[in-house]
């Protein structure tokens, strides 16, 4: 027994050195620190340098069976003999990735399996007697030893580690590092042990069944286990876990008792394939090759870390970037050096709305008419007729206030007023400001003077169009006087007439448009 635990410590010691040499490569990533949710963390990871990647695992905890010669199906007596056991072992594992690794796993321990009488359900307290035995019996195992090489899977990194990336971003909440990792483990591998049956009463070797093997009771068996268990991260170079494992063998021979030469009995077998669980607890120490980084591959996803970096680099590569403030951003700025206070339009270039080389910001009058001469961003008004024209306004005018249908406008020097729009506008342009100022002067003056607001517009557009641009107008007019001298807006009587009663009957040049384009003020009392 002793040449064989040699023999296999010596087969161990090169499958492990065989994998060392055999693998050479290990993942590389970076580390950045990156923002998550307005938060800094660190993905832990370095250009220049190997992750850990190699873990050595110390293992013990219980053996429970499951063959023929044993209490309940899924569950064990513990009133001695117990058939809960000892195990333990040692682990090696190479992790690949951060996914998958090749795991090579040393156990011994013993394993017992006993009949009942009482407890349980009918089936199991008979079933001894089925087996052919006069009374309650046990098989118990020598030492076993246990090796095999399984394939290694986290599934913690397979399914769950990027969810966590982009869950943390829905909910704009900081990237917690992972400490808890979900693996299994499957493989083949050989156990080597002797096992023998024995009376409860007395523990004498049973020597008269039938079904008791007629040879030597040692046997080595090929076996396949399969085990779920859970990490926790204590450090970086430690964690602890739990670990179920179920061992199938591919004999009838673990509990001594084989139905092979059973006969019609045979379909009572509650096992034909034995096979054992081992439940454990166990200390993983993570290590790599020298000069490695202090975190293991297994608790680093780098898609996470991947998708982080790229993110930052997403980040600094199409940040938002404004560099003359004009709310255009440069990638999009035709004009990305607009100096400062500029109104700019969606391309980032300055504005001249009325195009006479004056940007919008700096002109005096951003929305001249083109059919007027411009000085400085101004149009050219009325004082800019002929001495002939200027006279004909004033005969019109003076006609007008005269005319029928007025009474005085007269007050205190004060005639009628009129201010002018814009062809097809009816905000108050700068030039117009005075005229509104000597309004609101007199106002002020007299103030229970109420004053009559007329709008009119040219003919150039249908009668509805220009009813309602007059109405604008005077509503502008109105606002401007209200808002700028705090003048009671009930002092003010308005009256929108369109095209009537223009100044210019038959308009046929701009500047007689642009003096039926007004609105005219005087008393209304």
């Amino acid at each position: 027994m002793r040449a064989l635990k040699y023999k296999l410590l010596a087969l161990l010691v090169l499958l492990s050195a065989n994998v060392v040499l055999g693998n050479e490569t290990t993942p590389k990533d970076k580390e950045k620190k990156t923002e998550n949710s307005g938060q800094q963390f660190s993905t832990r990871i370095e250009t220049n340098r190997f992750l850990k990647d190699w873990s050595l695992t110390l293992h013990g905890g219980a053996t429970t069976p499951f063959t023929d010669i044993r209490s309940y199906d899924w569950f064990r007596q513990f009133k001695a003999p117990s058939e809960v056991q000892w195990g333990a072992g040692v682990g090696l594992t190479k992790m690949m990735g951060n996914v998958f690794g090749i795991n090579l796993d040393y156990t011994l321990g013993k394993l017992l399996g006993r009949t009942i009488t009482r407890g349980g359900f009918a089936e199991d307290r008979t079933y001894w007697k089925t087996l052919g035995f006069d009374q309650e019996v046990y098989f118990k195992t020598e030492l076993f030893h246990q090796g095999s090489i399984n394939m290694y899977i986290n599934w913690s990194n397979l399914i769950f580690g990027t969810n966590r990336w982009i869950k943390s971003n829905i909910k704009q909440k900081p990237w917690k590092e992972r400490r808890v990792s979900l693996y299994t483990k499957m493989g083949v591998g050989f156990v080597r042990t002797e096992s023998n049956i024995y009376n409860t009463a007395d523990d004498l070797p049973i020597t008269n069944s039938k079904y008791l093997r007629g040879f030597t009771n040692k046997f080595t068996e090929i076996i396949f286990p399969m085990a779920l268990g859970l990490k926790f991260k204590v450090s970086k170079s430690f964690d602890i876990g739990l670990e179920g494992q179920f061992i199938f063998t591919n004999s009838d021979k673990l509990d001594a008792f084989n139905f092979s030469s059973a006969g019609g009995v045979q379909s009572l077998a509650k096992m034909n394939r034995d096979a054992y669980a081992y439940m454990n607890l166990n200390v993983t120490y993570k290590f790599g090759r020298i000069g490695a980084q202090k975190e293991h591959i297994e608790w680093v996803n780098p898609l996470e870390a991947y998708m982080s970096v790229v993110d930052e680099k997403l980040k600094n590569q199409y940040k938002v970037k404004d560099a003359d403030g004009d709310g255009v951003i440069d990638e999009l700025d035709e004009e990305p050096d607009t100096e400062e206070g500029a109104i700019v339009d969606t391309h980032g270039v300055t504005l001249d709305s009325d195009k006479d080389g004056y940007p919008d910001h700096k002109d005096p009058e951003p929305f001249s008419t083109p059919l007027l001469p411009i000085e400085k961003g101004i149009n050219v008004r009325p004082d800019g007729l002929t001495p002939e024209q200027i006279q004909e306004v004033k005969n019109i005018v003076q006609n007008y206030i005269n005319g029928p249908n007025n009474t005085s406008v007269t007050v205190d020097g004060w005639s009628l007023s009129m201010i002018f729009f814009d062809l097809d506008k009816y905000n108050i342009r700068t030039s117009e400001i005075p005229e509104l100022y000597k309004v609101a002067s007199v106002m002020k003056k007299f103030p229970d003077l109420k004053i009559n607001v007329k709008g009119y517009t040219d003919v150039r557009n249908t009668d509805e169009y220009n009813m309602t641009l007059s109405e604008n107008r005077v509503k502008s007019a109105i606002d401007y006087l209200v808002k700028t001298f705090n003048i009671d807006r009930n002092r003010f009587v308005p009256g929108y007439y369109g095209e009537k009663d223009n100044l210019f009957e038959n308009a046929s040049t701009e500047p007689q448009h642009q003096l039926n384009r007004r609105v005219e003020f005087y008393p209304a009392n």
